[in-house]
């Protein structure tokens, strides 16, 4: 069968399930709010079961008035889609052609070099800084005719940190394909390059509902673009990218927004204690603007996939960053847990790092 499979696709890594993850098992690998849902928005999917037999409204519905009046944008500046992961792709189905390129400043989210090799296309890499910043000078030199998209993570997944809105001024002025800020973790930071949509047509803001609102199992994501970008996007997504229960979910979550603010204070309280009680494990950990933390090992002499498998045979999941692009064999990234999970995390590394 593999002469009918597109070549791109055959050269893709096999996903994996991976183990089952029991009622005990602590999960830090994905960057998830440790929180459910608010009650406002549990009791919205319960109503909505009874008419899950129709079909969703086409464009999302009332939700993209409600994104609208929440970030200011207006509704023909927004595409709603199955988490900000598809619109990643959709983003390189309408712009990227087979064996078009791809800039990604490097480490960063996977899913955007995965979404480019899925398509056809070559993705372009390109070292950061030292402090994980964009290396504008070599980032510039890797630009060319073939150049039609730059994802540029904002804070950055998984390094967290942010890059300042003067340094993607300067990237938008002198580039003219199209630039994707990912913005997934913008409730925490706070900081936003949306109101540019206006003044630069090539500039695309990335968006998700999964983190700060806690709907990961949802799947909402959206982005704010000039009308134009969206109305091609919109041409090329499936009628209904988003079931009915996510877009009820997502309307009532911007209504608890009170919620929302709490969670993250908790977030960033807990972010801080985790942050010092890592440290004086010998970790080296970097200041985060986001719900997890990235960190290295080589203090230690331990490689992190040594302390990430220790981890999981203590039920503790966290993502190991190992020797992924841009990166050598010393990193590993945690999110922001609940006190007892960051509790449980920390005896669970101090046990390890005692063991190796």
């Amino acid at each position: 069968m593999e002469h009918l499979v597109n070549q791109q696709i055959i050269s893709l890594n096999p996903k994996l399930a991976g183990p089952p993850k029991g009622e005990n098992t602590i999960r830090l690998d994905k960057g998830e709010l440790p929180y459910p849902p608010s009650a406002h928005v549990i009791k919205a999917i319960v109503d909505a079961t009874a008419t899950i037999n129709r079909y969703p409204a086409v464009l999302g519905g009332f939700l993209r008035q409600s994104l609208a009046n929440y970030t200011g944008a207006k509704p023909e500046q927004i595409i709603i889609g199955n988490g900000s992961d598809d619109l990643i792709e959709l983003i390189i189905k309408v712009f990227v052609k087979p064996t078009e390129e791809v800039l990604l400043p490097i480490p960063t989210f996977f899913v955007y070099w995965h979404s480019t090799q899925v398509m056809g296309g070559n993705t372009v890499l390109v070292n950061r800084s030292e402090d994980w910043g964009l290396d504008i000078d070599s980032l510039l030199q890797k630009v060319t005719p073939r150049t039609k998209v730059l994802f540029i993570a904002n804070p950055n997944n998984p390094t967290a940190n942010l890059v300042s809105r003067d340094t993607i001024l300067k990237v938008l002025n002198n580039v003219n394909c199209i630039v994707v800020v990912d913005e997934c973790y913008y409730e925490i930071c706070q900081e936003t390059v949306a109101d540019l949509v206006e003044q630069h047509p090539n500039l695309i803001i990335l968006r998700s509902l999964s983190k700060s609102f806690g709907l990961a199992g949802m799947r909402v994501g959206y982005a704010i673009a000039n009308e134009t970008i969206i109305d091609y996007l919109y041409r090329a997504a499936q009628l209904f990218p988003v079931n009915k229960l996510a877009i009820v979910a997502a309307i009532a979550a911007l209504e608890d927004m009170e919620y929302v603010r709490s969670n993250i204070e908790k977030i960033c309280q807990e972010r801080a204690k985790l942050t010092s009680n890592l440290e004086k494990l010998g970790l080296l950990v970097y200041p985060s603007a986001t719900n997890f933390l990235f960190i290295r090992t080589q203090s230690l002499g331990i490689p992190s996939a040594k302390l990430v498998e220790a981890l999981r045979a203590r039920n503790i999941l966290v993502q190991d960053f190992g020797l992924k692009p841009g990166l050598d064999a010393y990193y590993f990234r945690t999110a922001v847990g609940t006190p007892s999970e960051n509790q449980q995390l920390l005896l669970g590394l101090k046990d390890a790092i005692a063991k190796f």
